[in-house]
């Protein structure tokens, strides 16, 4: 398999939004990935209403401005993101000696109760998001699906942080 695009990890549609515009740049694990540097798919788990969807524009809006809230795609778009692979996303797992005071800062604030922190880097939105199995947490991703990604991906450099 390409060693560029091995891994998938699947969130919410509240994390995947904030993740996916570069606003949740942190992600709390159970697990570390192989490798611990790469690139990686991101897929949305469960579904997520149209309330929830307002109420994190809202949070967004409060603790963002406006600027936040124009960077997320609009509820027409990511109401059809469960059960499918969204993008990609560029990380590294750092441990806390490796990290700047502001990601030590938000490590504090996105603190899921985990032991591994990747840390996320250029998010690229997919423009047709792709069916996936809908696994929970981190996952392979299959050489057919790893493939069909690369394909569609333009080569980005590693510039995590």
């Amino acid at each position: 398999m390409n060693g560029r695009l091995q891994n998938a990890f699947t969130c919410t549609g509240a994390y995947a939004l904030l993740i996916m515009t570069g606003i949740k740049r942190v992600e709390n694990r159970a697990a570390v990935p192989f490798p611990a540097v790469g690139r990686c798919a991101v897929s949305v788990s469960k579904k997520f209403c149209e309330r929830e969807y307002w109420n994190l524009a809202a949070w967004v809006k409060s603790n963002l401005g406006a600027e936040g809230v124009a960077a997320l795609p609009p509820w027409e778009i990511a109401c059809k993101w469960p059960g499918h692979i969204i993008g990609t996303i560029d990380y590294a797992v750092k441990s806390a000696a490796e990290c700047s005071q502001e990601e030590l800062l938000e490590r504090q604030f996105w603190n899921e109760g985990y032991g591994c922190w990747w840390h996320l880097a250029n998010p690229q939105l997919l423009s047709k998001p792709i069916p996936c199995r809908g696994n929970v947490g981190m996952w392979r991703l299959p050489e057919e699906l790893s493939e069909r990604l690369i394909a569609i991906s333009p080569e980005k450099p590693l510039n995590v942080t």
